[in-house]
């Protein structure tokens, strides 16, 4: 790998794509190593949910997975100094910098440079002063109200439904900070993983049944146990959001003990089979919960079909947002995919 200078390849995509097996692939053809992309692996603990897999990895050394833990502070530009670090120790050893994750923002920030400074400028401006505990208080349209107000050209890029990225995003532009892009000192090459709709739906729900098989209420439950706040896990959306909303459900609103069992673990060779289905015999969590109808699903059966529904959402929203880079190449074929790093890497 003597010939590699500066080149840094991203496996992007959905999620359930497949990326990180073909980044692992990647890695083992051309002596490459993995950076991690996900806004919600950095965390310690956070395992079926997110989907680490670890053991896919397969003694491929990866960073910026379990570097953090439950409600430690991890934004965009914190993530940003310790991907760059990473990807400038891989190189400094002569091996192939990988990045692959679902985290559009993260990848983005990574390639185009994305960096804060000090706005001199905008702190002569009246930003408010707003305490972390008054925007607690803050509804999610008041957030966007606050933001609007002190971020009008809407320099800070965020997740407008999400109250923590909120108010983070507040107490950036409250401390003056303003995002730049200084352009990396590397090449990167994107590789967009191709998957048709309806088998990236079919992937999605053999996962989710893979997941729930494995014991994805029993880490949920775990971390409440341990202190994580409910409202932190809820803010991380999708299968936290959905977990944590239906373990409070069993008891008003209050923490209570879910008693889940499983039979057996699952891996992803039996997740690719065709047949691959979790028996509903393995799906039972207490007793079920009462329900009007259209309602806030209450039956374990109901929460996996609406992770589901709602997994296939989060996916087609990660495509719109992949699909406005021009520069990713989108591939299906593995061979394909190793003819493009091999041109990238030797020219």
């Amino acid at each position: 790998m003597s010939k590699i200078k500066k080149k840094v390849i991203a496996i992007v995509g959905p999620t359930a794509s497949g990326k990180t097996a073909f980044g692992v692939r990647l890695a083992k053809e051309f002596d490459g190593e993995i950076i991690s992309a996900d806004s919600r692996q950095v965390y310690r603990g956070l395992d079926l949910g997110t989907g680490k897999d670890l053991g896919e990895y397969d003694g491929v050394p990866y960073y910026l997975i379990d570097i953090a833990d439950p409600e430690e502070k991890m934004t965009l530009f914190d993530y940003l100094p310790l991907a760059r670090a990473a990807i400038a120790d891989v190189l400094s050893r002569g091996k192939l910098p990988i990045i692959v994750g679902g985290t559009g923002l993260y990848v983005q920030g990574i390639v185009e440079g994305f960096e804060l400074i000090k706005d001199e400028g905008l702190r002569t401006q009246d930003l408010g002063s707003y305490k972390r505990e008054e925007l607690d208080e803050k509804s999610v349209k008041e957030l966007n109200e606050i933001l609007d107000k002190i971020d009008p050209d809407k320099n800070l890029k965020v997740d407008r439904k999400n109250a923590h990225r909120l108010i983070r995003a507040i107490e950036m532009a409250q401390d003056g900070l303003t995002p730049v892009r200084i352009k990396p000192d590397f090449e990167v090459l994107q590789i967009g993983i191709d998957v048709p709709r309806d088998v990236l739906h079919k992937k999605i729900d053999k996962r989710v049944d893979a997941r729930f098989a494995e014991g994805m209420l029993i880490e949920v439950q775990g971390l409440i146990d341990r202190g994580v706040s409910t409202d932190w896990l809820i803010g991380l959306g999708l299968e936290y959001r959905i977990m944590t909303e239906y373990i409070l459900s069993k008891n008003n609103g209050q923490i209570s003990n879910i008693k889940y069992q499983v039979s057996h673990k699952v891996s992803n060779d039996q997740i690719e089979q065709p047949g691959f289905r979790i028996p509903s015999t393995q799906l039972r969590a207490g007793k079920s919960g009462m329900t009007e109808q259209g309602g806030r699903p209450q039956t374990f059966e109901e929460i996996s079909q609406d992770l589901k529904f709602k997994s296939h959402q989060f996916a087609r929203r990660q495509m719109t947002w992949f699909r406005r880079f021009p520069e990713i190449n989108w591939l299906s074929d593995y061979d394909q995919i190793k003819r493009f790093v091999k041109i990238f890497i030797t020219h």
